[in-house]
């Protein structure tokens, strides 16, 4: 595996202590984050982290509590038919991924 590397590192770094890496889908020019979460699990995913890592454990609870209402993404409210929707399908995929198949 992979978990070791600068580059895991250098992501894991990033996390803030809510699990999250700044805007979860939409990266914005003016974030201190240089990824979004989206990207950030991706990549920790194909370096081989799973549910069992911390990195996710926190990210996973910093999603669910997006969907329960306890907190909300940072990300601007984008002009789709319906945000609402969109962001807890979204929120909701990568919690079910975060778990595998």
């Amino acid at each position: 595996m992979y978990k070791d590397t600068k580059w895991a590192k250098d992501i894991i770094a990033f996390q803030d202590n809510e699990g999250a890496w700044g805007y979860f889908h939409t990266l914005s020019l003016s974030s201190k984050f240089p990824i979004t979460t989206e990207q950030a699990l991706r990549r920790l995913y194909n370096l081989g982290y799973t549910i069992n890592d911390l990195p996710i454990q926190k990210s996973v609870e910093y999603m669910s509590d997006c969907l329960r209402g306890k907190k909300t993404i940072p990300d601007r409210r984008e002009k789709t038919h319906n945000w609402d929707i969109f962001t807890e399908l979204m929120l909701s995929t990568w919690i079910r991924t975060s778990y595998g198949k």
